[in-house]
């Protein structure tokens, strides 16, 4: 019988696959280059992600509707067959954990068939403990969310309905955003809310670890706030650009209040002229040359556009006073 062979990955960045899928009356199995069949059966459908593509030794097969995971040498490596299975984590080489789904709900086995989380969960996020970037998960279960360290101990507040993966559960930083009450606050790993909650957040600065800032949204109106909630623009902007100060590039950023913009410190002195909103339309990119005093505006599909900018220091005496004005 001639068999239809489907190679699921003849090039997998930039080599080629040892292994193939061959198809036979509606079913599959895995060959190696030398034609010997290396799947211990043939199945209703086999996953190109894991040992075809190069990413580790196991590869996810079907049957009867249900999901198991494989080795290269046929061994079943799940403990049951599963609803369904994340190729993350296990299958794409990223650790020795896997998310199986059974009765509409999730939990977290290793590579043993151990079950990790103590619970079964609505949801399961990939990022983190999964995906290898942290100890940490989070899950949802009855519509409020929860991080979750590998030991299994929750590690947030209750009464959050929303969760973002960025910082914390990533391994970015310690710090993350939940969502509380219909609005966002930054939380640290202990659990302590560190912000006052607000309309939006954004993720850039210091939940990503890039910077000790962070730039929250009022009534349409943004501002900064570093780590310690102290404000540190001068007021609220209808603009804040993330390039500098948030991002941790520089001490300086460009804020606009309404057709106005101008360069600021993080210690809010006004440093520039103001700067027409229009002229700053498209931006790509923000670089501040501290040493000469230029702020260079790079705009998708023009030519770089400069703005002079006073540098700011203080001499000792005055920091010493801006530092008794934070504590007041």
């Amino acid at each position: 019988m001639k068999y239809e062979i489907r190679t699921l990955s003849d090039f997998v960045r930039g080599q080629r696959s040892d292994y193939y899928v061959e198809s036979k009356n509606g079913k599959e199995a895995i060959f190696d280059k030398n034609g010997r069949m290396v799947s211990p059966e043939w199945f209703d459908e086999i996953s190109s992600d894991g040992l075809l593509y190069k990413q580790s030794k196991y590869y996810l097969a079907r049957k009867n509707g249900k999901w198991a995971i494989f080795d290269i040498k046929g061994n079943q490596i799940t403990p049951q067959w599963f609803d369904y299975i994340r190729k993350d984590g296990l299958v794409k080489g990223e650790s020795n954990l896997y998310i199986a789904k059974k009765d509409d709900k999730n939990a977290i086995f290793d590579i043993n068939g151990n079950q990790i989380t103590k619970d079964w969960y609505d949801d399961i996020s990939v990022e983190g403990l999964v995906k290898g970037q942290s100890p940490y998960y989070i899950v949802r279960k009855n519509g409020q969310s929860a991080i979750f360290d590998k030991d299994g101990n929750q590690i947030t507040p209750e009464g959050l309905s929303a969760i973002y993966t960025t910082g914390l559960v990533k391994g970015q930083s310690k710090y993350y955003i939940a969502v509380k009450d219909g609005k966002e606050a930054v939380f640290d790993i202990n659990g302590n809310q560190i912000s006052n909650l607000y309309d939006l957040i954004e993720l850039d600065g210091l939940v990503k670890g890039q910077s000790d800032c962070y730039v929250v949204k009022k009534d349409d109106k943004w501002a900064i706030f570093d780590v310690n909630g102290y404000k540190i623009t001068p007021g609220w902007f209808d603009k804040i650009f993330l390039d500098g100060l948030v991002r941790g590039e520089s001490d300086y950023y460009i804020a606009c209040d309404g057709d106005t913009c101008a360069v600021y410190h993080r210690y809010g002195q006004k440093v520039s002229d103001n700067i027409s909103r229009e002229d700053l339309k498209g931006v790509k990119k923000i670089t501040f040359n501290e040493n000469l005093g230029v702020a260079e505006i790079e705009k998708y599909g023009e030519p770089v556009m400069s703005i002079e900018f006073k540098p700011f220091s203080l001499n000792r005496e005055e920091i010493i006073d801006y530092t008794k004005l934070l504590n007041i």
